[in-house]
């Protein structure tokens, strides 16, 4: 069976997330983390080498291959238009449009995708009264904004060269805000977040990615160009430590303080101050996206999820929500399990890899929210091997026509069958009845005693329907009470036995069913007695004709 896969060629690791296609989504199989070996090649060389074995390893073959693609290598837009409610085809156009203007790539040399941001305020700005608000926010637009990524064309084709080397075509380049979407709600925070916003933040080896998600959807995305490294040079510098060294002490050692995690050894509080310096700057940045995400789309985040490698540096959390003044915390375990579901055996790269694993998400949907292989680059589905498989489906047909073919015989001769004996018992009765044979037709035509034909010996209604014509006369709840408890219908009569508050009650129903069915040639009734309950019991007999 085919299965998806998506790899993010870091340049500390490479993650690969593989699952199998179903119905609903898939089945996470594998999330690996492999570091990329030390040389002096450079680290693209050295992840293709990575990704190569990882190939082999798992034994990926015609499976649908998805690449993440990095912000380093894309131009992030928040692009506002003026009108609402395009078709898709469109809406592209006007988007291709306007990112000729903002991006220096000329239209013809880029390749781009795009998602309209949902559920903002429309119409002229509110004055709530609720005071001043410190910094710029977006004013509500009549139009529609739409958060757009863009990738020179050249790019996208060594990266999709890349993949076919290893004998695989990938089917999509991916950005990063479509899997923290899908993470998002994958991982069940969006039922706890419902419309808030909350922003996403993978801190990688020399970049970190951050998406603010509202709704099941990516409003605002930004890369900044700090990650892991920063730290580990910092700790290569004040230690005089060669960089493999330090980034050993930074993954066994290293420590963040805060006022919820204070230092508790000396050691710790000399990396706290090392690291804390290196984390200033990555707070300030995180600050200014927030501010510029408030100012772009008028949003802000209410919570922060870390993922990534440096997501598991220690204290991590508490030191981003001190200095952010927000909830800042990890995947918690029921949700890192309810990311990739419980088949998957090995969940020891799941959190440093929830990010890849959230872009797995989205490719599984079928339509992923930003896929960069677009136009001239989309992919293009060889049906050739329908032509080595014609014969077989060919051949199939046939033998389900001939199979259809043979049951409809068979039972065309059962009924034929079934209509032999039937036409004989009907001969053998006329006979017996009407002194010669005689066909259906012709015994249906034969006039009786009276001068007419012989009567059906169908009856004219069922015993079913004139229940049903009994239920429709009984008067509402506000003018009887009535308990039936036998009914006892016939050919020529319907005896019914009850109870009724008053015999009031008892003459509007005998009245209504002398009104209102006309195949009733007399309703009288019998005695009525008061039972142990004050209830009149009663007895109503019908000479009828309906049946």
């Amino acid at each position: 069976m085919s299965r998806t896969f998506v790899v993010d060629l870091g340049s500390w690791s490479v993650k690969l997330a593989l699952a199998v296609p179903g119905l609903r989504g898939g089945t996470v199989t594998h999330v690996v983390e492999r570091p990329l070996p030390p040389g002096e090649a450079p680290a693209a060389a050295r992840a293709q080498a990575v990704l190569e074995d990882l190939v082999k390893e798992l034994k990926l073959g015609p499976d649908a291959m998805y690449l993440a693609v990095r912000g380093d290598q894309l131009f992030t837009q928040v692009l506002e238009l003026p009108f609402r409610n395009l078709r898709r085809s469109e809406l592209e156009k006007a988007v291709g449009g306007e990112l000729e203007g903002v991006v220096p790539v000329d239209l013809e040399d880029m390749v781009f995708a795009f998602d309209p941001i949902l559920g903002e305020p429309q119409g002229p700005p509110v004055d709530s009264g609720a005071g001043p608000v410190h910094g710029k926010s977006a004013a509500p637009t009549t139009g529609m904004r739409v958060l757009t990524y863009s990738l020179r064309r050249d790019r996208a084709e060594a990266m999709l060269e890349a993949g076919k080397r290893l004998g695989i075509e990938p089917r999509g380049l991916l950005p990063a805000a479509g899997g923290a979407a899908r993470l998002v709600t994958s991982a069940g925070l969006g039922a706890e977040l419902g419309a808030s916003t909350v922003a996403v933040i993978d801190l990688g080896h020399e970049r970190t990615e951050v998406v603010l998600v509202r709704s099941g959807h990516a409003v605002f995305s930004r890369s900044l160009a700090r990650g892991g490294k920063q730290l580990t040079e910092a700790i290569s510098r004040t230690w005089k430590l060669p960089m493999f060294d330090a980034e050993r002490v930074k993954h066994n050692d290293g420590f963040v303080a805060s006022s919820m995690e204070p230092p508790v050894t000396e050691e710790a509080s000399r990396l706290h101050g090392v690291l804390a310096m290196e984390l200033a700057a990555l707070v300030r940045d995180l600050r200014q996206t927030f501010l510029g995400a408030r100012a772009r789309v008028g949003v802000e985040p209410i919570a922060v999820v870390l993922v990534g490698g440096g997501a598991r540096l220690r204290g991590i959390s508490s030191f981003l929500s001190e200095k952010l003044g927000i909830q800042v915390r990890t995947l918690a375990e029921s949700e890192l399990l309810a990311l990739v579901g419980p088949k998957l055996a090995d969940r020891s790269a799941v959190d440093s890899a929830a990010a890849t694993v959230g872009l797995l998400h989205d490719a599984l949907s079928g339509r992923p929210f930003f896929n960069l292989r677009q136009g001239s680059l989309a992919v293009k589905v060889d049906l050739s091997f329908l032509r080595a498989k014609l014969w077989a489906v060919g051949a199939a047909a046939v033998a389900v026509s001939s199979f259809a073919a043979v049951s409809a015989y068979a039972n065309m001769y059962r009924l034929r069958k079934a209509e032999k004996v039937l036409q004989t018992r009907l001969a053998d009765e006329s006979q017996q009845h009407f002194g010669g044979k005689k066909t259906a037709d012709e015994v249906l035509a034969t006039p009786g005693a009276a001068g007419g034909n012989v009567e059906s010996p169908m009856p004219k209604i069922t015993a079913y329907d004139l229940l049903l014509d009994i239920s429709a006369q009984v008067p509402g709840k506000d003018k009887i009470t009535l308990d039936l408890f036998r009914i006892d219908i016939n050919g020529t009569k319907v005896d019914l036995e009850g109870t009724a508050k008053k015999a009031e009650e008892i003459d509007l129903f005998q009245g209504e069913l002398k009104k209102k069915i006309t195949c009733f040639e007399d309703v009288s009734r019998g005695t009525t007695e008061s039972d142990a309950n004050g209830l009149q019991r009663f007895k109503i007999n019908i000479k009828s004709n309906c049946m």
